[in-house]
């Protein structure tokens, strides 16, 4: 089992094996007791703990990345209505994937697109492979 932690003496998120009685913190090498830590998020999956690290590494910095909210829920695959998961599902189903296959999935266009890839790839949700391609993280 992993979990997201924080270290209790110079506040870095960090992610850990909690099979481990203690680990030393990336930052300041401070020996972090695990089952004294606060675990903020636990998972099973390593790649699910690396996301959850970045999200929760975001969130403490304040930055919470509004996402605009697609029009019609119909179109997207994922069936839970976010656009993050919306995203998500499109990167796993196709892997690269271009603005025209956001806009249709999401149902936006035009300055709404363009803004919303800009906070993807600022958020580093996505990054571009190539001109107009992009893909997951």
């Amino acid at each position: 089992m992993y979990g997201v932690i924080t270290c209790p003496k110079c506040g870095t998120v960090q992610g850990a094996d909690l099979s481990h009685a203690r680990i030393g913190c990336a930052r300041c090498q401070h020996k972090i007791d695990l089952s004294r830590a606060i675990v903020h998020f636990s998972t099973d999956s390593p790649k699910e703990l690396a996301e959850a690290v970045r999200r929760y590494a975001g969130l403490k910095r304040g930055q919470d990345i509004p996402f605009p909210v697609p029009r019609g829920t119909g179109r997207c695959r994922a069936g839970r209505g976010t656009v993050e998961s919306t995203i998500c599902e499109l990167g796993r189903d196709k892997g690269d994937f271009t603005a025209r296959d956001l806009s249709e999935i999401l149902e936006i266009d035009g300055d709404d697109l363009d803004e919303l890839i800009e906070e993807l790839l600022a958020a580093g949700i996505m990054y571009e492979t190539g001109p107009g391609t992009y893909r997951l993280t």
